[in-house]
């Protein structure tokens, strides 16, 4: 674990139900940064006795986030880091969710919306599938991707999830809305679900994937060592009736729930005792999620496998809509 300086840390609160007092949350787990050792900080996951939402208290400060993301991020250097043939099985995997957001949406053409849209892969899924690419819009915190996807073409705005309706209010409303692995990092999740009801056209989808604390792995490993927890990146987790209210305080209404593979989550888990009971080296060369196939195919069969049988994996999408005026 890194030696440097702690980290400088905020409070947070129960930002599904507002529940600020002490006696309003109950810790469920304390851990370490076991991917990146970015500091030599325990941090501790509170659950709501309100709602049951999960969250980081206290969580890193706005002047930390650079170093709690460091350039080895892995979502920064996704196509190096991550096997080639598992990128291929993982964009057959997404073309063909892609194709089921749009059965929820009825424009022929849809105006669509990604928050947190990276490199743009799903921009470019849904172009092959027959968006217009003036249709097709993105926002992202970093400077030098927007840009980039511009160069490309595509409608891209620079801001963070909670400034989505700011620097997109003057844009026609979208049909479809999707923000992926992205609300479980924000600062206030209610703001920005709020933020993203206002730009949908009425009776349009918003599209949320998260992790869901509702789920096996989460109580095999849930004092410590359980990768949904990305100790300290991860500020807020849900399960469904959480997001469900979630979605309710921004006036959406839940259309569909399902539950997708978390192999990662599985594959950390298992890297994370490694590392602090036996060797970080060992850990990192038998425990990667990005490069190891084997564990891979394994927990994503499994994951596939039992939410087939109806049980719920560490992955939920949860798909809201705006109800006619």
């Amino acid at each position: 674990m890194s030696e440097g300086q702690a980290l400088k840390m905020e409070p947070a609160e129960c930002a599904v139900c507002r529940a600020t007092a002490v006696s309003a949350a109950v810790e469920v787990a304390r851990g370490l940064d076991f991917e990146y050792d970015t500091s030599a900080d325990t941090f501790f996951m509170v659950e709501c006795q309100t709602c049951r939402t999960i969250y980081l208290n206290p969580r890193p400060s706005a002047e930390e986030l650079a170093r709690i993301y460091p350039q080895n991020y892995y979502s920064y250097n996704y196509s190096n880091r991550v096997n080639a043939l598992a990128i291929k099985v993982k964009d057959f995997l997404d073309k063909n969710k892609s194709k089921g957001w749009l059965k929820f949406c009825p424009a022929a053409n849809p105006r669509f919306l990604d928050i947190g849209c990276g490199n743009g892969r799903n921009l470019e899924i849904l172009e092959k599938l027959g968006l217009s690419r003036q249709n097709l819009y993105g926002l992202e915190i970093n400077a030098e991707t927007v840009e980039k996807l511009r160069d490309r073409g595509f409608n891209a705005f620079l801001g963070a999830a909670e400034d989505a309706a700011l620097q997109l209010e003057k844009e026609e409303p979208f049909d479809l809305i999707v923000i992926l692995q992205v609300l479980e990092h924000v600062k206030d999740p209610d703001l920005v679900m709020k933020s993203l009801a206002q730009l949908l056209k009425p009776q349009a989808v918003l599209v949320v994937e998260t992790p869901n604390v509702n789920s096996l792995d989460c109580t095999l490993f849930k004092k410590r060592y359980w990768g949904g927890y990305h100790f300290p990146r991860h500020w807020y987790l849900f399960n469904k009736e959480s997001l469900t209210r979630l979605g309710a305080n921004a006036g959406l209404q839940v259309i569909s729930v399902k539950y997708l593979p978390a192999q990662t989550f599985w594959i950390y888990s298992l890297h994370h005792i490694v590392k602090e009971k036996i060797s970080d080296k060992l850990a990192g060369a038998l425990f990667d999620p990005f490069r190891n196939l084997f564990l891979l195919s394994v927990f994503t069969a499994f994951d596939i496998l039992r939410a087939k049988l109806g049980f719920s994996t560490s992955n939920i999408q949860v798909v809201f809509q705006k109800p006619p005026k």
